[in-house]
């Protein structure tokens, strides 16, 4: 996909400018930041967690004339949460908020002269996802607990780098506009990339197998593992599955989106990837042994995904 430039210097001073009135908490909470947007703002702001559907977007903008209403996704981690939050800031923050915007996802076939009308306001956004994206980094980097030397983000960027191509190449719709510049370097793509393994994790929900995580909690129970380690192991497995299960067309059609749960994680950038280089680790891990232990799982759910079915028909 052709990139597009990142804002200026210049902008980006004046959008951290923006995180620094706002006086984001630290560490961030999204309770007290959404009090102190709303006196930036003089309007009434509500959080409102809930679970998106299959192929809408992470987060939505809702305006009337008495609030903006933030819908973020709740099955996801809270730096994850964090980052769609001030996404949408960013558009009440820094674009021209006049009118309202509706996301082609959610109303596909539905033209602009339409959606204007129902709105009554301007379809669409001046600030691309990326410019909101970016804005997002500025002010969760502007709120962290503690700098993120560019070293140990590098090191980083090299452990996710396995699981990040996977998910990559099993949810391509998920990674967005590439940006043409890697300013400001190694900490903007280690957000970039954390953020684009939430968003491909989403969007296998509809592949996560309940059986799946069943047989990977009995393994790492077997195998001695406990907290953070016991979650990226079975959260590695049913990833796995998941991407097999997609790639082969056939969508697991049960309550498959609450199939093991992601490793929880602190709001902070630092946390959020110490949680992801676990699962990195054991996705390695469970890729390099192969059939003989890592793969059952993923086969079986494969297996389960493609039965022949008279009313099963897969997805091309």
């Amino acid at each position: 996909m052709k990139g597009r430039c990142l804002p200026s210097h210049r902008t980006a001073r004046q959008w951290a400018a923006v995180a620094r009135q706002l006086a984001v908490p630290v560490p961030f909470e999204l309770t007290e930041f959404r009090a102190r947007i709303e006196r930036h703002t003089q309007r009434v702001v509500e959080l409102i967690p809930t679970v998106m559907r299959e192929g809408a977007p992470s987060g939505i903008w809702l305006r009337t004339a008495s609030a903006d209403y933030f819908y973020y996704e709740e099955q996801t981690s809270p730096f994850h949460q964090a980052h769609i939050v001030f996404c949408l800031a960013a558009h009440v923050l820094l674009g021209d908020s006049s009118g309202g915007s509706v996301d082609p996802r959610l109303v596909p076939d539905v033209g602009p002269e339409l959606a204007r009308i129902m709105i009554d306001g301007n379809v669409g956004s001046p600030l691309t996802r990326l410019e909101a994206e970016t804005f997002a980094f500025l002010a969760l980097d502007y709120a962290r607990p503690a700098a993120y030397p560019p070293s140990l983000a590098r090191r980083a960027l090299r452990q996710l780098r396995p699981l990040h191509l996977a998910l990559r190449e099993a949810v391509p719709e998920v990674t967005g506009a590439e940006p043409c510049g890697f300013w400001p370097a190694a900490n903007f793509r280690l957000h970039r990339q954390v953020i684009q393994i939430r968003d491909a994790a989403l969007a296998l929900r509809p592949y996560r197998d309940p059986e799946v995580a069943a047989v990977a909690t009995r393994a790492a129970r077997a195998a001695g593992l406990s907290g953070g380690d016991f979650a990226a192991a079975v959260e590695a497995s049913v990833l796995s599955a998941a991407m097999s299960a997609r790639a082969a067309g056939y969508p697991m059609r049960n309550a498959a989106g609450h199939a093991g749960l992601p490793p929880v994680a602190g709001s902070d950038l630092r946390s959020e990837t110490a949680c992801l280089v676990k699962v990195a680790r054991a996705f390695a891990q469970l890729r390099h042994e192969g059939p003989a232990r890592g793969e059952a799982p993923k086969s079986r759910s494969a297996d389960r995904a493609m039965p022949a079915h008279p009313n099963r028909t897969p997805l091309r």
